[in-house]
């Protein structure tokens, strides 16, 4: 008998945690991450420019959510990452956006987002309801706009494209 509740406990324990990888994914069409060598990025050479190819879209009816997710050590040079974001459409269009995540609280004090040990993690979104009007491949490519010639203790930057939730873009228009 306790053999018989044990199996069904790991089957029902195996059927919730593929739901939550499920749900956690849900509407997610792009995630990429960039390590940087040294923990550093540069700003003044040609590694000041990090690029996210082949972010396919095939649904060009939805909206779209774009994070920038940020790793990095409490050593950080720095309590903002600014940097100049271009998003170019399969016809080479490209549309260019400045953006600041802020890696301090308010007060300059402490860091903001999930810590573990000496990583921490930030997730931005910097675009909202973006529309991709053609379907194919787009990029992203994201340019150090740093006050300093070199960013020291980011570890690494990404992009998240999901789709956005529509009943807060119906709201917002």
């Amino acid at each position: 008998m306790f053999y018989i509740m044990k199996k069904i406990f790991i089957i029902l324990i195996f059927i919730a945690t593929s739901f939550c990888f499920i749900g956690c994914n849900k509407g997610k069409v792009y995630q990429q991450r960039h390590e940087f060598n040294n923990y550093t990025w540069e700003r003044l050479t040609e590694d000041k420019t990090v690029t996210f190819n082949n972010i396919t879209i095939e649904d060009t009816t939805s909206v779209y959510d774009v994070f920038v997710t940020i790793r990095h050590t409490p050593y950080m040079n720095e309590d903002k990452v600014k940097f100049l974001m271009k998003i170019t459409t399969p016809e080479g269009i490209t549309r260019e956006s400045t953006h600041t995540v802020k890696l301090k609280d308010r007060y300059g004090e402490k860091w903001v987002g999930d810590a573990a040990g000496d990583l921490i993690d930030i997730e931005e979104r910097c675009r909202s309801f973006v529309e991709f009007s053609s379907k194919g491949s787009y990029t992203i490519s994201l340019t150090n706009l740093g006050t300093y010639a070199k960013t020291v203790g980011i570890m690494d930057i990404g992009i998240k494209v999901v789709k956005s939730d529509t009943d807060a873009y119906k709201n917002a228009e």
